[in-house]
């Protein structure tokens, strides 16, 4: 089976959110948040459908997908730009196969040529942390609701790495 990465047309919107509800059946409560958040993510200005990666398999299905939105990192003296993945799902079938890593890679490439330096991680953080994310405190960088988040530099090097606390917007939370 082939598997093809692609940017989210309107013609995939409602099969891509019912991937994403299958791939959370297990929790059927996060299966619907899920789902509710991508749809109202999709309708606010944070949105950026260059930022938006899905899987298709031969049969044009939905297989995977993932999401990125815009946070602010922000210090005494300077606000950072960065992203947060907002969603990442896999159908349950095809997990384990490296198509989660590769909607990773193909949407961090595509927020680096948007001049994007940094994408931190709430969620899955043993999963991330096996694609290169670090813990983020490390770089001091806190979260106001978040114990634990993980973050990647898309730049080998970056002269002011962004430091602060993330203000996740309330379309997250």
């Amino acid at each position: 089976m082939q598997i093809y990465l692609s940017t989210l047309t309107e013609l995939d919107y409602d099969n891509s959110l019912d991937n994403i509800e299958e791939s959370f059946n297990e929790t059927p409560e996060t299966s619907w948040q899920a789902r509710k958040k991508v749809k109202y993510l999709r309708k606010s200005p944070l949105y950026n459908f260059e930022l938006e990666v899905i899987a298709k398999n031969d049969n044009n299905e939905v297989v995977g997908h993932v999401l990125l939105i815009e946070v602010e990192i922000v210090s005494e003296v300077q606000t950072y730009y960065a992203l947060a993945v907002a969603s990442l799902s896999v159908k349950p079938d095809l997990r384990g196969q490296g198509l989660g890593s590769s909607l990773m890679s193909a949407v961090e490439e595509r927020a680096k040529s948007q001049e994007y330096s940094t994408i931190i991680v709430r969620d899955n953080l043993e999963y991330f942390s096996r694609l290169g994310y670090d813990n983020a405190q490390a770089y001091d960088i806190q979260s106001e609701d978040h114990d634990n988040i993980l973050v990647k530099f898309l730049w080998d090097h970056l002269d002011n790495p962004p430091h602060g606390v993330i203000k996740i917007p309330q379309q997250l939370v």
